[in-house]
């Protein structure tokens, strides 16, 4: 693979021959790295990857795959022109960035970089080739990690390279999360250290851009404190409004906006926390009954139009942020480059050496490489004296499989280093799951699980989760059954919620379902008692509460906070919301509109100085006591595949 020594690369990280992945026996082509580093890999995967180092490639020799044994000079750019020598083909980029671009080519876990500047060089390979699949999914990794790759420590540094390396989607992202700021002046971002991470011309972009996005903000919240604001409260009846006649707390949550933070994205939290406090001010003081009791869809739709008001003036100021034009170039040469990227249909590959025919007979004229180095499965299939009664008119060997054409095509774009194409129902892309994993695909059902979490299918709002959990237990996709099933506890168990999906369950499925739930109940009434004791300890903040002292609440919480969590212990067909008890608590400083409400309900009606006194830390950890417990009280095992 490599046949320097082990050091540090360039880039920061150190390459190794334990470290570096691509060596395969059958390689026609060697990469070489700008730091003499080689990586053994298949042109068929290059080609169809990249546009660039395809056209570059198909004009280079193409001798039958032979493992060299020694390095091949550097000085040349393309070698290789006797028999049985892999062609050399020279790259400018260091090892530790072309053994991370690699990984995203060929089906092998993907190798994210360490470092913000190693991952923005490696965006930027992959972008200078043309390599449209591997941004996606670079930036698909990117977007999962936490914490999260783009933001306020990170934002500078982010932006600086991204101008560097002409990458205008992170431009843009960090260049947005630098509003969040509470200002950006020399003397600040001299003091942060921050006036180092980029040069002078990106710097004065940026302050241009937050200069524009402040000055759209200034005129538009005029706009729409004149405009909106009243045609969507109404006429609250405010006692203290202002010269606008505005209710008293809108001027000042407005004026908040653009004087100090510009806030990149509105959070409706923040927003119901920060009014809480501020009508509790106004009635400790005696002022404004009428903004007291404002309805909270009247808030909400206030938050709402504000936020579109301050997202158009962040989007209105981007078009004039100089930035590098990433892939700007014409439609017409757009398609010409996915016109080339693209591979033939899979149904007639020209240079296919096998047919895979679907259950429904549809033929893919396919690779044997490409299945062989992405699945163990096909691997051992091919490796053994295949039948010789079983060809086709030309002579290739014809392999049964049990997947229709939809799933099969599906599959095979997996495989080939372009845009897969992934079913449109549930259950295909549950069959489609269920195939990688039956060919033992582990890169290909990464992929899978990553497009069912993007789509929200394994989610508890509706009951199109009884159809997931019915067909991953039919497929014997052991993770989706267990996400499922806990899902499932969160609607009734009945005909009704199962409706047409009850035509996908096998009986010993919806068996197993039903045993898991009655398990949860015993399980949750089990825990019950540790669920109060965990309530009234070690913080101990509520049983000084008239209703807890003068109660014969076995729990000892306050009636204020059992009405507000709706503590119920559930029945055996009814719905069980396990998340309910933490989603209805606040994890932060944030507590929740209807947390505030029961309380704010409480002290009133019973003159409780207890509770009116709580401190809001010794809240947080109420909070935190009561998910640790009940995280434990719904550990129940899942269904296994009717193994109970």
């Amino acid at each position: 693979m490599s046949t320097a020594a082990a050091e540090t690369s360039p880039s920061g990280s150190v390459i190794s021959l334990e470290n570096l992945l691509f060596d395969y026996p059958e390689a026609d082509i060697i990469l070489r790295s700008r730091d003499s580093y080689e990586f053994r890999v298949l042109k068929l995967y290059i080609v169809h990857s990249s546009p660039i180092l395809g056209e570059k490639l198909l004009l280079s020799p193409n001798p039958l795959p032979e493992p060299t044994t020694s390095a091949v000079p550097a000085e040349s750019n393309v070698e290789g022109s006797a028999a049985n020598v892999p062609c050399v083909v020279q790259l400018p980029v260091d090892g530790a960035i072309l053994l991370s671009l690699l990984s995203y080519i060929f089906p092998v876990p993907p190798i994210l970089p360490s470092t913000s500047e190693q991952i923005m060089e490696l965006l930027s390979v992959a972008q200078m080739y043309k390599m449209d699949i591997v941004l996606t999914h670079i930036r698909n990794h990117i977007s999962q990690q936490e914490p999260p790759f783009i933001r306020e420590e990170t934002a500078f540094l982010i932006y600086s390279l991204a101008q560097k390396y002409g990458l205008r989607t992170e431009a843009l992202q960090a260049a947005r999360c630098t509003l969040s700021f509470s200002s950006l002046t020399i003397e600040d971002l001299a003091e942060e250290d921050k006036l180092d991470l980029m040069p002078g011309s990106f710097l004065h972009e940026l302050w241009k851009y937050h200069q524009r996005v402040r000055s759209n903000l200034t005129s538009d919240l005029e706009e729409f404190r004149n405009s909106d604001v009243l045609a969507i409260l109404g006429n609250l009846g405010c006692e203290v409004p202002t010269n606008s006649g505005l209710p008293c707390w809108v001027d000042s949550y407005i004026s908040d906006i653009g004087t100090t933070r510009v806030p990149a994205f509105l959070d409706l939290a923040d927003f119901h926390m920060w009014l809480a406090e501020h009508i509790q001010d106004l009635s400790s003081s005696g002022g404004c009954e009428s903004c007291c009791s404002i309805p909270r869809e009247k808030t909400c739709a206030f938050w709402g139009a504000l936020t579109a008001t301050v997202q158009g003036s962040i989007t209105k100021a981007e078009p004039d942020l100089a930035l590098p034009l990433e892939g700007k170039r014409s439609e017409g040469q757009a398609r010409k480059t996915r016109e080339a990227a693209s591979p033939p249909k899979y149904s007639d590959m020209p240079n296919a050496d096998v047919i895979l025919q679907s259950s429904d007979l549809v033929h893919f004229r396919v690779n044997k490489l490409v299945l062989v180095t992405s699945s163990p499965f096909f691997a051992d299939m091919f490796s053994l004296p295949q039948p010789l009664n079983d060809t086709s008119p030309d002579n290739l060997p014809v392999v049964h499989l049990s997947e229709d054409a939809e799933v099969l095509n599906s599959l095979f774009s997996m495989l080939y280093p372009v845009t897969p194409e992934m079913p449109r129902s549930s259950d295909n892309i549950l069959a489609l799951l269920a195939a990688a994993a039956k060919y033992d695909m582990d890169t290909v059902q990464t992929l899978i699980r990553a497009e069912i979490s993007r789509r929200g299918l394994l989610s508890s709002t509706g009951a199109g989760v009884f159809r997931v959990y019915a067909v991953a237990c039919s497929k014997g996709l052991i993770p989706e059954v267990a996400t499922a099933a806990r899902l499932i506890l969160g609607h009734p168990l009945t005909f009704e919620s199962l409706g047409d999906a009850l035509r996908l369950f096998e009986g010993w499925a919806l068996r197993d379902l039903a045993d898991f739930r009655l398990r949860s109940i015993r399980n949750f009434s089990s825990n019950w008692i540790l669920f109060s004791d965990c309530l009234k300890g070690p913080s101990k903040i509520w049983v000084d509460c008239p209703t807890v002292k003068g109660g014969k609440d076995v729990h000892r919480l306050p009636t204020w906070l059992q009405d507000c969590l709706q503590l119920k212990t559930a029945d055996k067909s009814g719905p069980i919301q396990m998340d309910r008890f933490t989603e209805a608590i606040p994890t932060s400083v944030q507590l929740s509109d209807k947390y505030l409400k029961a309380l704010k309900k409480h002290v009133k009606g019973k003159d409780c100085h207890f509770c009116m006194k709580t401190h809001i830390l010794e809240g947080e950890t109420f909070c935190k006591e009561m998910k640790d417990i009940s995280a434990k009280a719904w550990n129940v095992p899942t269904p296994m595949l009717g193994e109970t």
